[in-house]
């Protein structure tokens, strides 16, 4: 991320901070309109320009406005140091960082995108304070306390701490750390100012790009098609007390499009998967039938419900050897990383950050602090195609690393990672149905979005606080058919 100055965008660094300072506070007044005091906290960077920017504005339109500088304007430089001249020239004031927050507004100009964790002291102390106030934020570009590159916070005493904004408005493009890892739960309403910087610029390549669901890339289904052809699906887990996992992974795969899914578990779960899913098929796993509906699989879903016990540990054996595109999930996950090596053929990994940490043999904070690199160390590690669940999950394929643009906290709830399991299995089984194994990981990727958009569907209607996750498989329809689409 690089000064907005040294950006080489052919707009001069005064324009631009001018620009941001004047969009930003378009915003502010768009949110809320019957502010009529506002305080600013302001740093000693660009970030800190743009809000000595807003602050003159707000002066000269009849707000009050307290201006509180963490540090002493005379460390400004360039353009934050002429947008400070200019705002006291209008009549501004600035108070001292150890000054109280009068208002019942505040706008977060303290860090901007040069921060990386930890905090110091004087940060922290101001960033505890704009939370306790209990005010709406407004932060600049990104919430104070959250790192650009990677949507790592800094961390004090167990505890994320940055800035809580209710609002982000953020300048040019999309920051990596607006949308992954905890710096997504500190965002609030985004708003993308472009500043009149031309395409060119705003699309370049860049490390990480935004996920979306696009239904019109789902395949035609060919008006000669039989269920074969449409992929078939084996389901792989549910030790005893856990036959509801393979069961939602199985009814994803179907809703998704797999043309044929059996499920491999205890015997005890056959009575409630074929009540529940008639359309899906029972295999006994010391059935001789197991083989061969392995070996003949277009893709096997390896993980919901296996538990950790010698059940779960030959099962996982036995269906790892199948020369088998797989999708493995929860405590496959597990299995996989005690294996000796890896399963063959084309592989699709799950994880979240505990499963993630596991397999690379870290910290979950570790994974959390770089979402990115962990996702790309891991699919290097396995050769494989994976997402990294979480707040704006990574998902690293053959075209790059991409971010989950659909998602929220509706999907903090069981069972969620077995429809993923499934609903990944039911996009992917046709493209090997159908030797298109190459569209494969595109679909994979759209899988990702596909569960996500879906959950963001129904807790509009539901709320997130009633979200299940059966009732995401309920929402897939209207997205595969393109009869709902989700605004990013």
């Amino acid at each position: 991320m690089q000064p907005i100055q040294q950006r080489g965008m052919g707009l001069g660094g005064d324009l631009l901070m001018q620009r941001a300072g004047q969009g930003a506070f378009e915003q502010m007044l768009q949110r809320w309109p019957d502010a009529r005091a506002v305080s600013v906290i302001c740093g000693k960077g660009n970030n800190a320009g743009d809000g000595y920017i807003l602050a003159r504005l707000a002066h000269q339109f009849g707000l009050q406005v307290q201006l509180i500088a963490v540090n002493s304007p005379e460390l400004l430089h360039g353009d934050a140091r002429v947008a400070y001249r200019d705002f006291i020239s209008a009549g501004g004031a600035v108070s001292p960082a150890d000054q109280p927050i009068e208002h019942d507004l505040v706008v977060d100009a303290l860090l901007g995108t040069g921060f990386r964790p930890p905090l110091r002291d004087s940060h922290l102390e101001i960033i505890q304070r704009m939370n306790a106030s209990q005010a709406p934020v407004l932060a600049l570009d990104l919430p104070s306390g959250v790192d650009p590159d990677t949507g790592a916070v800094a961390r004090v005493d167990g505890t994320a701490v940055a800035v809580r904004a209710s609002m982000t408005v953020t300048f040019v493009g999309r920051k990596i750390g607006l949308y992954t890892g905890a710096g997504k739960g500190f965002v609030g309403d985004l708003r993308i100012l472009d500043l009149g910087i031309s395409d060119s610029f705003k699309n370049a390549p860049s490390e990480a790009t935004l996920l979306t669901w696009q239904h019109q890339r789902l395949p035609e289904i060919p008006s000669n098609a039989y269920k074969h052809q449409r992929g078939k699906v084996v389901v792989v887990g549910g030790d005893l007390g856990m036959g509801g996992a393979v069961i939602m992974a199985a009814e994803a795969a179907l809703r998704c499009g797999a043309g044929l899914v059996s499920v491999v578990s205890r015997e005890e779960h056959r009575t409630a998967l074929l009540a529940r899913i008639p359309e899906a098929m029972f295999i006994d796993p010391e059935s001789i039938a197991l083989q061969q509906a392995l070996d003949t699989a277009d893709c096997i879903v390896l993980g919901p419900g296996l538990g950790r016990e010698a059940w779960g540990a030959k099962l996982f054996a036995t269906a790892a050897a199948a020369a088998v595109p797989k999708v493995i999930d929860a405590d496959g996950l597990y299995w996989l990383g005690n294996a000796e090596q890896n399963p063959s053929n084309d592989l699709f990994l799950t994880p979240h950050s505990g499963e993630a940490a596991n397999l690379l043999g870290v910290d979950v904070a570790a994974i959390e602090a770089d979402r990115l690199t962990c996702g790309l160390q891991l699919a290097r590690n396995y050769g494989c195609s994976l997402v990294l669940k979480g707040p704006g999950s990574v998902v690293v394929t053959d075209k790059g690393i991409q971010i989950c643009a659909h998602g929220g906290p509706a999907m903090a709830t069981a069972g969620m990672g077995d429809v993923l399991s499934g609903v990944c299995a039911g996009l992917l089984a046709p493209m090997y149905a159908g030797n298109t194994s190459d569209q494969a990981h595109d679909q994979f990727a759209q899988a990702v979005a596909l569960h996500s958009a879906s959950a963001d569907l129904v807790a509009a209607t539901l709320g997130s606080h009633s979200v299940m996750a059966t009732d995401v498989i309920s929402g897939l329809p209207n997205l595969l058919s393109g009869k709902a689409q989700l605004d990013v």
